[in-house]
C-alpha cells in the first residue's frame, strides 16, 4: 500500500467520514464543556484575548458565556476531527480496515483523558505560578491587554495551552492503544 496515496474503497472513504465527523463532534463538546470552567475563572481571559481573536464568530444579541462556548467549540472540533482521521487513516494503512468503533472509541477516551489530566496539570502549574508571581514578558504582555486579573488570566492560559499539548499527547496514547489491540487481533 502506498503511504501517501493508499487505495481506500468508497466504502472506507466513508467509514472514515463518519468517524472524522463523530471526532469533530465529540471534541467541539469537550471545547465548549473546557472553555465553560475556564470562564468562571477568568472571563478576563476571554473579554481580553479570545473574543478578539474569535470575532468572526460572535453572536448577535448573545451572552458572554454563549461566546465563549462557541470559540470551545470552533477551537476544538478540528482537533477532534484530525486525530479521528489520524486513527482511521492509520488502520486502513495497517489492516486495509478503519479499526472497530469500539476501539476508535476508547482512543478517543484516552485523548480526552489525556488532555483533561493535562489541563489539570496546567491549572495546578498556574496556581503554583500565582504564589511565585509571573515574568516581565508576562506581565507586559497582560498590562498591554488591560487584564487586572493576572493570576486568573495567566491560569486560564496555562490551562488552555497544557489541553492542545494534552491533545497531542493523548493522539499518540490513542495510536499507541490501536496499534497493541491491532496486535491482539491480528
Amino acid at each position: 500500500m502506498n503511504l501517501l496515496f493508499p487505495r481506500i474503497s468508497g466504502r472506507q472513504l466513508l467509514s472514515m467520514l463518519g468517524v472524522t465527523a463523530a471526532g469533530c463532534l465529540i471534541a467541539g463538546l469537550y471545547g465548549i464543556l473546557h472553555d465553560q470552567i475556564t470562564y468562571t475563572i477568568s472571563p478576563e481571559y476571554f473579554t481580553r484575548l479570545k473574543f478578539d481573536q474569535f470575532d468572526y464568530a460572535e453572536p448577535a444579541n448573545g451572552s458572554q458565556r454563549e461566546f465563549a462556548a462557541r470559540i470551545g467549540f470552533l477551537a476544538t472540533w478540528w482537533v477532534g476531527g484530525i486525530t479521528a482521521w489520524v486513527f482511521a487513516r492509520v488502520g486502513i494503512m495497517r489492516e486495509q480496515r478503519i479499526p472497530p468503533l469500539r476501539e476508535v472509541a476508547v482512543g478517543f477516551v484516552i485523548v480526552f483523558t489525556t488532555s483533561l489530566l493535562s489541563a489539570l496539570c496546567g491549572w495546578i502549574w498556574g496556581q503554583c505560578r500565582k504564589g511565585t508571581g509571573h515574568s516581565d514578558g508576562w506581565l507586559g504582555w497582560m498590562h498591554s491587554l488591560g487584564v487586572t486579573e493576572s493570576g486568573d488570566f495567566m491560569t486560564v492560559a496555562y490551562i488552555h495551552n497544557a489541553s492542545y499539548i494534552g491533545g497531542v499527547l493523548g493522539t499518540f496514547f490513542g495510536l499507541f492503544y490501536l496499534a497493541k489491540m491491532r496486535k491482539r487481533r491480528g
